[in-house]
């Protein structure tokens, strides 16, 4: 990844992170502060991008670009098609490798 992915990665961390803590700070309300049973589903998911994010920043993985110079050049083009008495069918296109 790039510094700039990184970076980005890490404030797009920071503001999950910031925002769930805010909204899990609820005001002055008068009743139970019972969040139900799926509050870990949420602190799992956050969890897991989270170290997702620092496994994918951890590692320096970086192949070179390979590039075949080699390689053969097709060109194509379009050809008429002529019946048995001379008259112009259509045109079909003929490829040829260099």
């Amino acid at each position: 990844m790039t510094t700039f992915r990184k970076s980005m990665a890490a404030t797009l961390a920071a503001f999950t992170l910031g925002t769930a803590l805010l909204a899990s700070a609820g005001g002055a309300e008068a009743r139970p502060r019972y969040r139900g049973p799926y509050w870990g589903v949420g602190a799992g998911i956050v969890g897991a991008a989270v170290g997702g994010l620092l496994a994918a920043s951890a590692g320096r993985a970086y192949a070179e670009p390979v590039y075949e110079e080699d390689a053969p050049v097709r060109r194509c083009e379009l050809v008429e098609r002529i019946n048995r008495f001379g008259d112009v069918v259509g045109h079909r296109r003929v490829c040829s490798l260099y």
